[in-house]
């Protein structure tokens, strides 16, 4: 999310309308989200993951980074964000256990992408 919010910041200037559009689409995701954009560093063509945790309506991790290894399609990028937030989730909620909040439901994952949800 940070990553997204410094791309467009920086068209703040001359706005035009896939900067709008994008933007849009970027707030779309403040629900709770994970997400990888393919390929888009451009000396290494690894993707870039990021993450936003919820906790009730207040977000309580949050993470943008490169990925260790270079994807060879936009679902494969997709499929390692998504693994990483699973481990933030199960951390998070371990955390939660050992100051005695309980949290017996089941947390909810979303991704925007259909072929990654499938191999999921």
């Amino acid at each position: 999310m940070a990553y997204t919010f410094h791309i467009l910041s920086q068209f703040m200037q001359q706005p035009r309308q896939n900067h709008w559009e994008a933007a849009l689409r970027t707030v779309r995701y403040l629900k709770g989200w994970c997400n990888s954009v393919w390929a888009s560093y451009p000396l290494t063509r690894r993707s870039i993951s990021g993450w936003l945790v919820f906790l009730g309506g207040s977000s309580i991790s949050w993470k943008t980074k490169k990925q260790h290894t270079v994807s060879k399609s936009s679902t494969e990028a997709e499929y390692r964000s998504m693994s990483n937030i699973t481990n933030e989730l199960k951390w998070s909620k371990g955390l939660l256990h050992s100051l005695g909040v309980l949290h017996p439901r089941a947390m909810s994952l979303f991704c925007d992408s259909q072929s990654a949800l499938y191999i999921a």
